[in-house]
């Protein structure tokens, strides 16, 4: 089903010349504004190289058939250098011309890799900035292969526009010279007409081409994206005993590359073969005609050298500048799932320079904020309340009642689809991204870590930080004893996604880190989830500590963590139903009552 939607899509896309055409235009540009000062010198030192290896390709045969003529002691070169020294003339021209393709490429590979770099880090760093929605709809492999598949589109446009095409004309142009300044202008007939056959040849090749290397460049992205999703899942796999499942998925994946490449091949290969025909053609007619000349004495020998030489210079040129057209169709097909990455908006970019408000308080207010994920379904409902400079307030709910729907607008991963958010009485919507979210440190319900080490990690809440600052945030949340009793201390390596480490162990890493950053606002959200009863009573006096100073705004399912906070704000189904201080929300036997007797009785319960 999904490679069938690849087809429909891929169809679709090579049907329309116009959207090739704007592809093309786009990738241009984008070029010309990530190269720099060190691409162009090299590009231009590059092209000076091609220019000299085609000026010289296209006039060695005719030294060599100066050395011929004069070899044969013709009437028409009797006057000319001796063959001695055409010849070490045509021998040095075709050594100075293979000299300066070798040092072309070396010029050439080096502009490429640093273009590679350029775009590369362009792409990258307009992802990171891309909203958190666009990246929940996406899977990471597949923008992985996007990139990459991007980024060799490029090179493939690159490198035949330096390598193909400039010195096809360099040399069409020299030796049309050549041949009408000797006298033989009838063959340019003939390579004229060979011209038309492969521009004709050509052009339906590409247009053939378009479909089956779009085929594949979405088949790739589907397959690297299996591949990382299920390398990123390996445990879950291994627990439900599924390394044939995903093996048989993976390879599916890949049977869908497969045929995608079979049905280019074969379109290039059909292509090719009437590429050769046209060769074939052109080649036996200059030859025929220049035999008859040389049989009428209407042309030397040399001539005929000469003639059989520039057929096949000019042809092979000719070959190669259909083969760039088809292979830089693949690469605007590579290209086109790069630029509509590129055309995505990133997030708050309107708002990327306001200054952070005079006030450092640390004031929030949700000022009747509505919000959905999808419009049919409202997870909040004119939600109001304010959490003072300084104070610790709880937000707490059923699962699904908007908990940590409020953290992701405070953070303005979404934004609210009515009412606003202020922070020491601006609306967050004002304030630049980096600004808002320096002021506030999160500590997530599910903690995610870099494949590095612990204090890599922890270090993370505030770059630049000492080993001193790390240790004492490590510390705060008590996690410092856990870590020196390791073999390796804060250098330990955690594993990918920090799955070397237990839920509780890289969820105090998480308290670690929001402890580093020193944030003017603090965001608990189910932070003592993973922990045990002891290990949650020790942190909880080290929030109670932090609240003191921090404005604290803590997401809770259990009650147990919020019982101190000023006020509790309670959720059901994205409408505040209750608020007020624990005790007063009990003496209520409200909806917050009925939540905490079930917990309790739960605990007692599990005793």
């Amino acid at each position: 089903m999904a490679q069938a939607e690849l087809s429909i899509r891929t169809a679709s896309d090579s049907a329309q010349p116009s959207s090739q055409a704007r592809a093309l235009r786009e990738a241009l540009q984008l070029f010309w504004q990530v190269a720099d000062r060190y691409v162009k010198r090299r590009l231009i030192l590059a092209l000076s190289l091609v220019a000299a290896a085609s000026l010289l390709s296209a006039l060695a045969p005719l030294a060599l058939k100066l050395a011929i003529d004069t070899l044969g002691y013709s009437s028409v070169a009797r006057s000319a250098l001796a063959p001695a020294a055409l010849i070490v003339l045509y021998v040095l021209a075709q050594y100075i011309g293979r000299s300066c393709t070798e040092l072309r490429t070396l010029v050439h590979g080096q502009a490429e890799q640093r273009m590679r770099r350029r775009i590369g880090q362009r792409l990258f760093d307009h992802l990171v900035r891309l909203p958190l929605r666009f990246h929940l709809d996406r899977k990471a492999g597949a923008m992985g292969e996007t990139a990459d598949q991007g980024i060799r589109g490029y090179e493939l446009l690159l490198e035949h526009m330096t390598y193909t095409v400039l010195p096809a004309f360099i040399e069409f142009a020299i030796v049309a010279i050549v041949l009408v300044q000797l006298g033989h202008a009838p063959y340019l007939l003939i390579l004229g007409v060979a011209s038309v056959a492969y521009v004709i040849a050509f052009r339906r090749g590409a247009a053939n081409i378009q479909q089956p290397a779009s085929n594949i460049m979405l088949s790739r992205i589907e397959s690297n994206s299996v591949l990382t999703d299920v390398l990123v899942n390996a445990e879950t796999i291994k627990y439900f005993d599924a390394e044939q499942v995903v093996s048989r998925r993976y390879d599916r994946a890949l049977s869908g590359t497969e045929s995608a490449y079979r049905q280019y091949f074969r379109r290039q290969t059909v292509n090719g073969l009437w590429v050769a025909g046209i060769f074939a053609i052109s080649l036996s007619a200059s030859l025929l005609y220049a035999t008859v000349d040389v049989l009428r004495d209407a042309m030397t020998i040399g001539d005929l050298v000469l003639v059989n030489s520039y057929v096949v210079r000019l042809v092979t040129p000719l070959e190669q500048i259909g083969f760039a057209v088809r292979d830089m169709a693949q690469g605007v097909a590579f290209l086109q799932k790069l630029l509509e990455l590129l055309r995505e908006k990133q997030e708050g970019g309107a708002n990327r320079g306001l200054v952070a408000p005079k006030s450092s308080g640390g004031a929030l207010f949700f000022d009747n904020v509505c919000f959905s994920y999808r419009r049919e379904v409202p997870v909040l409902n004119n939600v109001s309340f304010a959490v003072p400079a300084g104070q610790a307030v709880a937000v707490v709910g059923v699962s699904g009642s908007g908990k940590s729907s409020l953290i992701r607008l405070l953070f303005r991963l979404y934004e609210p689809d009515s009412g606003r958010i202020l922070l020491d009485g601006i609306p967050t919507s004002d304030l630049s991204l980096s600004t808002l979210r320096k002021a506030i440190a999160v500590v997530p319900q599910d903690t995610a870590l870099f494949h590095d080490t612990i204090a890599h990690n922890i270090g993370f809440g505030r770059f630049g930080s000492s080993m001193n600052e790390i240790m004492e945030a490590a510390k705060v949340a008590n996690l410092d004893e856990f870590i020196v009793g390791l073999p390796e201390g804060y250098a330990t390596m955690v594993g990918e996604r920090g799955l070397k480490l237990s839920g509780g162990e890289r969820q105090r890493i998480a308290i670690a880190r929001a402890a580093l950053k020193r944030p003017r606002i603090l965001v608990w959200d189910e932070a003592t989830s993973s922990l045990d009863t002891r290990t949650e009573q020790e942190i909880l006096r080290n929030l109670l500590d932090i609240s003191n100073r921090i404005t604290t705004l803590v997401i809770a399912h259990r009650l147990s963590t919020v019982v101190h906070a000023s006020e509790i704000i309670v959720l059901d189904r994205g409408i505040v139903v209750e608020r007020g201080p624990h005790d007063q929300l009990l003496e209520r036997d409200g909806h917050y009552a009925s939540l905490w007797q079930a917990q309790l009785a739960k605990a007692s319960t599990e005793a």
